[in-house]
């Protein structure tokens, strides 16, 4: 006898282990084995990987407000692999929705929450609403831009139901999010709700191998009989088949994403563009239709209906067989809601995409995701989250534009726009849109006299022609600079914007181009756009060779120090580098 038999019968001689394993494997399925099966079985790895992987993110994780970011960007960018786990974790949770859908789906076109498996059906159920529960408390544990708006869309939505509002300050610790938010949600995800649907699961699989495995109503008594197969090696074959095509899926969607976003660290002052994850899109959507007072019909009518149904189903359903024509009403009721659920979602997506203001907010996301990992990786500093700003060099002129300057101009999406915006500023494509829509709001639409500036079209002013003014227009900034870089324009292409100005536009008849001139109330384009041009626009922008008298701008000379007015003038003039 070899040491690994010597080894299990020493185990199962003080344990029963060969008994134990022999009594999960020698069991029957009437019909024959299936893949349609297959999805308890799948659920079950899908717990148990995302347990293991949970408890190797624990390791580095670490659940307040301060540390949650910082941990979760060093789990994602310097720990080896960490990219990987985590991605797979997140993952997981996503493909555990779809797959109880597939599950509860199944069920129901088999019969087999009809007696005597009511109270396996309601296990089920429970078991499902957990599953939900675990992706709305881990979404929120990176404490990042997205999981921290995101989840208080969910818990808002609980607030505005009857007695929701105490529930949510229970859930949250308080009325706003805060460190006892996270730990509250880190105590559910990792603790309340494992032990939960730990125990939910030992009764459900309890449960069902006691009633066996409800097979199809199409088959006759001695069909099943005939078809019968044992579970060991048959069915655990398709069963562990179905497991591993899971986890390649999972495996190809980690990689796909290089594991899992992670936005910039929560920040409650922003106006960063909330969504719900998208399992939760359709109660998202189904709000817009349900506004103020009618509210409660999205978050708890029509929601309480859907749950009240499915949990009656056993005693709703009266047919007299299992087969799908003779439950017809059900099977419709069931359509129905996944119809729906599918239908709001779509909808909420196209709606996200046709938004231009959502789109232009997610790209700033994205910037700003990408630029904090990189500041995280210089160390983020013990205030930790939003702290990790610090680190970027032009950490104080964005402070100072913030509190200054964004009331009237923007920057990526930050700020008003009721002055030209800042974004890109004095670049190429900046200069072209502003000779072509000189009165849109994105330039000079909302400030003073912008009704004299003239437009110039394709045909008033051809793209080739265009683009000669523009290099002219960047001549003349050089050219204000102590130190003129060639480099920084086409010298032959200005020569011709320059003739152009002078012989077919008549520019000059608004703005004067020599160094020196007084101005007419508008800028004097030498040296238009350098750091010290912007700096002086900053300090006081109603200088005769400025913007004089029809200068808006309040001058902040006296109101910043000489180094915050410099800070924002690099800042502003480093936006027109990215051409």
């Amino acid at each position: 006898m070899g040491v690994g038999k010597k080894l299990i019968g020493w185990l199962d001689e003080r344990t029963g282990l060969v008994a134990l394993i022999k009594g999960g494997l020698d069991e029957d399925v009437p019909g024959g084995a299936r893949v349609r099966y297959v999805f308890g079985s799948v659920l079950t790895y899908l717990f148990l990987q995302q347990v293991v992987l949970g408890i190797l993110l624990a390791t580095y994780y670490s659940p307040s407000a301060t540390d949650a970011w910082a941990s979760t960007a060093f789990i994602q960018d310097r720990v080896a692999g960490g990219w990987f786990l985590r991605g797979l974790h997140h993952h997981g949770s996503s493909v555990m929705v779809v797959v109880v859908v597939l599950h509860l789906l199944q069920v129901v076109l088999a019969g087999a929450y009809r007696k005597p498996r009511e109270v396996n059906w309601w296990t089920g159920l429970f078991m499902g609403g957990l599953v939900l529960a675990f992706a709305l408390t881990g979404y929120l544990l990176p404490w990042d831009q997205k999981g921290y708006w995101a989840t208080q869309v969910a818990t808002g939505i609980m607030g505005t139901v009857p007695l929701g509002e105490p529930m949510q300050h229970t859930l949250q610790g308080g009325a706003q999010y805060g460190n006892l938010t996270i730990t509250r949600f880190y105590a559910l995800h990792v603790f309340v709700l494992p032990v939960t649907l730990t125990v939910l699961l030992g009764a459900h699989l309890y449960l069902f191998r006691r009633h066996g495995v409800t097979p199809p109503a199409s088959l006759s008594d001695e069909e099943l009989a005939r078809k019968t197969q044992p579970f060991w090696p048959n069915q655990l074959f398709i069963d562990v088949a179905a497991m591993a095509v899971t986890g390649a899926v999972l495996v190809w969607m980690t990689y796909r994403t290089h594991g899992a976003e992670l936005f910039a660290p929560a920040d409650p002052a922003s106006n960063f563009v909330a969504r719900p994850e998208w399992y939760f899109l359709f109660l998202f959507q189904l709000l817009k239709y349900f506004e103020g007072p009618l509210s409660i019909i999205a978050t708890v009518i029509i929601p309480g209906g859907v749950a009240t149904f499915l949990f009656a189903l056993p005693f709703i359903d009266r047919s007299e067989s299992r087969a799908a024509k003779k439950r017809g009403p059900v099977l419709a009721g069931v359509g129905l809601i996944m119809v729906g659920v599918v239908v709001l979602t779509a909808l909420a997506v196209v709606a996200d995409a046709n938004n231009e203001h959502y789109q232009e907010g997610l790209v700033a996301a994205h910037e700003d995701a990408e630029r904090t990992r990189e500041l995280a990786a210089e160390g983020v500093p013990p205030e930790g989250g939003t702290a990790v700003w610090q680190n970027d060099p032009q950490y104080a002129a964005i402070a100072v534009f913030k509190e200054t300057c964004a009331t009237c101009h923007e920057i990526d999406g930050r700020g008003a726009e009721e002055a030209p915006s800042l974004t890109h500023y004095n670049d190429r494509a900046w200069l072209r849109g502003a000779v072509r829509e000189p009165r849109s709001l994105t330039y000079f639409g909302g400030t003073k006299g912008h009704e004299e500036m003239e437009a110039y079209s394709v045909e008033d002013l051809p793209d080739e022609q265009l683009d000669a003014v523009i290099e002219f227009l960047l001549e003349l900034r050089e050219q204000g600079k102590d130190e003129p870089d060639p480099s920084a324009y086409d010298a032959k292409l200005a020569k011709q914007g320059a003739a152009l100005w002078e012989d077919e536009l008549d520019c000059s008849g608004c703005h004067e181009i020599e160094k020196g001139a007084d101005g007419v109330g508008t800028p004097v384009f030498w040296g238009r756009g350098t750091r010290a041009w912007i700096a002086r626009v900053i300090r006081n922008s109603s200088q005769a060779d400025l913007y004089g008298e029809n200068a808006e701008m309040p001058a902040f000379e006296g109101k910043l120090s000489d180094e915050e007015i410099a800070a924002l003038a690099d800042y502003v003039y480093a936006q027109g580098l990215a051409d």
